[in-house]
């Protein structure tokens, strides 16, 4: 029997545990989702993810997880391996995290022990990017 997209959203949200904090999902190890994820609250992914990301809140990589997916969130932490471009107010790659990608954000940590391969761009203000006018010459 085929059901529709929102009669197995439904279904899923009826299975689903429940978790201590309702605004936090997350993605077990051992787990691989292909698609596009939109929400708010937060997200932590611990297994694998091939898609886009979209999230009003926080997106956790986990140090096991393998992420294919541009990801466009408030705030970004890379513990794993990310392939694709991340948009964010903040993103810190942490010891042994990986990404390649360019990542456009107003601020950038990398720990020591991180690997990021791409373009950076902090000119960026928190509800989208400036006007040509307001770049800073170089």
């Amino acid at each position: 029997m085929n059901r529709s997209p929102e009669d197995r959203a439904e279904n899923a949200r009826a299975d689903a545990p429940e978790r201590s904090s309702p605004d936090q999902g997350q993605l077990h190890a051992g787990l691989a989702i292909e698609g596009n994820l939109r929400g708010r609250g937060d997200l932590r992914i611990e297994g694998v993810m091939r898609g886009s990301i979209t999230i009003e809140g926080t997106v956790s990589i986990g140090p096991q997880a393998q992420v294919t997916a541009p990801i466009r969130a408030r705030r970004v932490d890379v513990g794993g391996e990310v392939v694709g471009n991340i948009e964010a107010t903040h993103v810190g790659v942490r010891s042994g995290g990986w990404v390649s990608g360019d990542v456009r954000a107003s601020t950038i940590a990398i720990d020591d022990g991180a690997t990021l391969e791409g373009l950076i761009d902090m000119d960026v203000e928190p509800s989208g990017r400036a006007g040509a006018g307001a770049r800073r010459s170089r």
